[in-house]
């Protein structure tokens, strides 16, 4: 049979995409990530800061052992390796700057308790002794040591 109109088609709904409008848990997804990349870039700024700080720090102890090894001069090793304890222990604490004897090594253990102060508290006696002995490599590796330690604690907050 003919028809009389021209023929129609039937309606076509567009294409709709599945993924777009997101729901909301993918907009919370979004955020939750955004966040964490934000707080990851914060923290390794940070580290990085922290870790220029105390190569800052180390590098007149690096100097003093290369200094060492040419000239063998033990008493400015010491020196050195003292003003650079003593000026860590008073960004951590700042009546330490007087400190003698047992209460200097209860502050250098206070400060970074996991480490070995034994060497430590032999600076002292180089410095003034001519005739006193000290293993400088192992010296310089715990004092590093002592000086990352305590400059990576958190001071306690003191309430006077």
């Amino acid at each position: 049979m003919p028809t009389a109109g021209p023929e129609l088609r039937d309606i076509h709904v567009p294409h709709v995409s599945m993924w777009w409008p997101l729901a909301p848990g993918w907009w919370l997804l979004i955020a939750l990530l955004s966040a964490a990349v934000v707080v990851g870039v914060i923290l390794l700024r940070r580290r990085a800061a922290w870790k220029r700080r105390v190569d800052a720090t180390l590098v007149d102890l690096h100097d003093a052992t290369a200094r060492y090894a040419q000239d063998g001069d033990l008493a400015a090793f010491a020196s050195v390796a003292s003003q650079l304890l003593r000026r860590v222990a008073r960004t951590r604490d700042s009546r330490s700057v007087v400190l003698r004897d047992l209460a200097w090594r209860d502050a250098l253990a206070a400060m970074a308790p996991a480490q070995d102060i034994d060497r430590l508290l032999a600076i002292d006696d180089a410095i003034y002794r001519p005739d006193a002995t000290l293993d400088v490599i192992p010296t310089a590796r715990d004092v590093e040591a002592w000086v990352r330690a305590a400059l990576r604690r958190r001071p306690a907050h003191v309430t006077a």
